[in-house]
């Protein structure tokens, strides 16, 4: 028997649920008229292909539960006569059921139905009335449980599916009307309790809904339409509290079927005793573990946020990553390959005995003395240390020919001008070796520069922002008690904590300054405005908020050229990274004039593009050192570059063979001195990046060469300008170059300073 259960144990709860429903839709009555319900969801289910010899009995025995008489015996046994036979008949036939001929025969199993219900013309309407409702029902029925059998919980339905389930919903419920036990409502507990259990694992839009269709299904069976309003009102304070305890929703309920009670009057009888009902089931509910709540709530096809667009997005990333990851490497081999097809440095003596070889095949070929000199060997070691002289003084004569081949030798003449000849060709031949040996591994190197980049890419491709859900609740609460209207509001966050919030506000509100007193209230740090848009939808604007930079920064400049009108080698650069980071730079060329200034301008712009595309500066200047790299390494550019970040009040410097630089403070100057050689002077350079916190007031002083080099030492240079007592920026430029210009009288060269100010914003109210 045991066995018996285990194998069967799926089909015997399914059979057992449906019994269950034959019993409660028995009980259904439409309007007090009738129980159309029953008889239809009986034949949805033999035309889902359920036994109808196991389906039958069930139904048998639910009806006589309900209606014990002779005549519901003979109503019951109709019906289920007509289904064994629908059953049995495409059975015999071997055929699916269709669907008109499962109607036909629900319509046929109603003869005694209506054989024991019409005595007079008024009640023909009404028992065709439910006949109609019940071949309805049958549609309805297969659509819903058809649903659950073929496709489970755990998916969406569509919205004739919904209808379906809806109706049926009511007919259940209709069904449950009226149960009571000592006057206490056994459906308004089974009500309450299912209410509480779907507000914590179902969206409150379904909560709304069951509870509303509950109630309608209470009215369409004794037609009062008050308990409508009360499982409504249920539904509604249920999820309001939803994202609190278990307490308050049990609380809340409580006391709303109180309210119900006893100041509007909507129950028959309405006693202690209830209310207790009420608690001691409340209490029930708020044992039930968590867990219990999240194991239901995975069966179903509920889930809190966007899953499918958050899974389209992140899957669209990491495909992306990916294919970047992918290029990259396929960068990296063609590195390698472009490395490996370098010919690299040709084998002088095995080059001297091919072109001995080649001589002897063909100028000796037709000598008489060609059988004698091929078997002594003494004759073409001789040809070949002649290719040997000549390969390294470029030329020979006669005086190199040794004694042997000047004795046996008939044509030695045209044997050397033969040699000189193909030595000739031999360093052109190795010139041209070299040319594309360079080419190949110059673009080698770019290439390993590409794909470094790339790989780096890949990794940064997905990024690190994330949505902070409590913030983003926490936040819309805060905006709806300082009266703004927000439909939605999403809190980002990133490395450095809250880095953007979205909002959607009417367009009445977007100008409000409650919107700035929220987001102060909640997280402590001004927001500004960056983004204001209309959406898709009238009266609604999204509007991106990002924090205030804690600091703004003063800028200086001053900058002079070697000779008067000429260009200056010198180049600066004044660029925006993103909203809180700043690029200040100074490149400098080798020398002065437009050459000078042509290097310095693609280094500078190469890291500015890399800059604002996000990446570290050892990456950054690495790989613009293997782009500007040239074959011949005469051109190169210093770099002095200071990344500040206003959010937090750091400086980066990277030094590429620059000067030094200051960080001039109100009482004590810093002094930034890195030894690295300049871009394009070796292959592979490493970075050395310093990072110095910044005080209110400091003044960052980068300059180039020429300005550093006026002045006797590194040392009297800082001095100047630990000394100097001006504190604005650009005068504090303008008195540096004025110095440095008035001590050049041996350094002369392009002068560029560039200074930097770090000042404090002031606090919004």
């Amino acid at each position: 028997m045991k066995k018996f259960f285990s194998k069967y144990k799926k089909e015997f709860v399914f059979y057992f649920c449906v019994f269950l429903a034959f019993i409660i839709l028995n009980r259904a009555k439409l309007l007090g008229l009738g129980n159309p319900f029953a008889f239809g969801f009986l034949f949805s289910l033999v035309y889902l292909k359920k036994n109808a010899l196991i389906l039958a009995p069930l139904y048998l025995i639910s009806y006589i539960i309900y209606n014990p008489t002779f005549s519901g015996f003979i109503i019951s046994v109709s019906t289920i006569s007509l289904c064994v036979l629908l059953y049995l008949s495409f059975k015999i036939i071997k055929k699916p059921i269709n669907f008109v001929c499962t109607l036909v025969f629900a319509l046929l199993s109603q003869a005694g139905f209506v054989y024991y219900n019409i005595s007079s013309p008024i009640e023909v309407f009404a028992t065709l009335g439910i006949i109609a409702v019940g071949l309805v029902f049958v549609y309805v029925s297969q659509q819903a449980v058809g649903a659950l059998l073929n496709r489970g919980f755990q998916c969406r339905f569509s919205i004739d599916e919904n209808i379906c389930f809806s109706i049926l919903l009511m007919a259940v419920f209709s069904g449950l009307e009226g149960i009571y036990f000592f006057n206490i409502s056994i459906t308004n507990i089974f009500v309450f309790l299912s209410i509480l259990t779907i507000s914590r694992i179902m969206p409150k839009f379904i909560c709304v809904c069951f509870s509303i269709l509950s109630g309608v299904g209470i009215a369409l069976s004794n037609g009062g339409i008050s308990l409508i309003a009360v499982y409504s009102m249920w539904g509604v304070v249920s999820c309001l509290f939803n994202d609190k305890h278990k307490a308050f929703s049990v609380f809340g309920v409580v006391v709303t079927d109180l309210l119900f009670g006893v100041f509007f009057n909507v129950y028959v009888y309405y006693s202690l005793w209830n209310v207790l009902s009420m608690v001691l089931f409340g209490c029930v509910f708020l044992c039930i573990p968590q867990r219990f709540f999240d194991y239901i709530k995975g069966l179903t096809f509920n889930y809190e946020g966007k899953i499918l667009n958050e899974y389209i997005i992140q899957g669209q990333k990491e495909v992306l990553r990916q294919k970047i990851y992918n290029l990259s490497e396929l960068f990296k081999n063609m590195h390698i390959t472009y490395r490996n097809l370098s010919i690299g440095e040709i084998d002088k003596n095995a080059a001297c005995e091919v072109l001995a070889e080649e001589l002897i095949k063909k100028h000796c070929s037709g000598c008489l003395q060609y059988n004698n000199c091929f078997e002594n060997k003494k004759m073409k070691e001789s040809i070949i240390q002649l290719f040997k002289f000549g390969l390294e003084k470029k030329k020979i004569t006669i005086i190199d020919a040794s004694n042997f081949i000047t004795t046996n030798c008939l044509g030695l003449g045209a044997i050397i001008n033969e040699v000189n000849s193909s030595i000739r060709n031999y360093f052109e031949y190795e010139k041209t070796i070299k040319t594309t040996d360079t080419s190949k591994m110059l673009i080698s190197e770019h290439l390993e520069g590409m794909s470094d980049v790339l790989k780096e890419v890949s990794f940064s491709i997905v990024g690190e922002e994330k949505i902070n859900r409590k913030l983003s609740y926490v936040l819309k609460n805060e905006l709806i008690i300082n009266n703004i209207i927000a439909n939605e509001v999403l809190v980002f966050e990133g490395e450095n904590g809250v880095e953007k919030i979205i909002l959607v506000v009417k367009h009445g509100d977007c100008l409000s300054s409650n919107i700035s007193l929220s987001i102060r209230s909640v997280l402590g740090f001004d927001f500004i405005i960056k983004q204001t848009k209309n959406s898709k939808y009238a009266g609604w604007l999204i509007q991106v908020y990002e924090p205030t930079p804690k600091y703004n920064l003063n800028l200086g400049f001053a900058s002079s050229s070697k000779e008067e009108n000429a260009v200056s080698g010198d180049v600066y650069s004044f660029t925006k990274i993103n909203n809180n980071k700043a690029l200040f730079a100074i490149a400098d060329g080798m020398g002065h004039g437009e050459d000078a200034r042509q290097i310095s301008s693609m280094a500078l712009s190469l890291i500015e593009d890399f800059y604002k595309a996000g990446f570290t500066s050892q990456t950054i200047f690495s790989s613009v050192n293997k782009l500007i790299l040239p074959s011949n390494k005469d051109n190169f550019s210093t770099i002095d570059a200071c990344v500040v970040d206003v959010s937090n009040g750091t400086a980066d410097f990277i030094k590429i063979g620059s000067s030094v630089s200051v960080i001039k403070g109100k009482k004590e100057s810093r002094l930034i001195d890195v030894n690295s050689l300049p871009l394009g002077v070796v292959d592979n350079i490493i970075p050395d990046v310093k990072k110095y916190v910044l005080n209110v007031g400091d003044i960052i002083v980068l300059v180039s060469d020429g300005v550093v080099d006026c002045f006797e030492s590194v040392d009297d240079f800082y001095n100047f300008i630990n000394n100097e007592m001006v504190v604005n920026a650009q005068m504090l430029a303008d008195s540096i170059l004025e110095e440095a210009q008035s001590r050049s009288f041996e350094h002369n060269d392009d002068k560029t300073v560039v200074t930097i100010k770090l000042n404090e914003n002031l606090k919004t109210n």
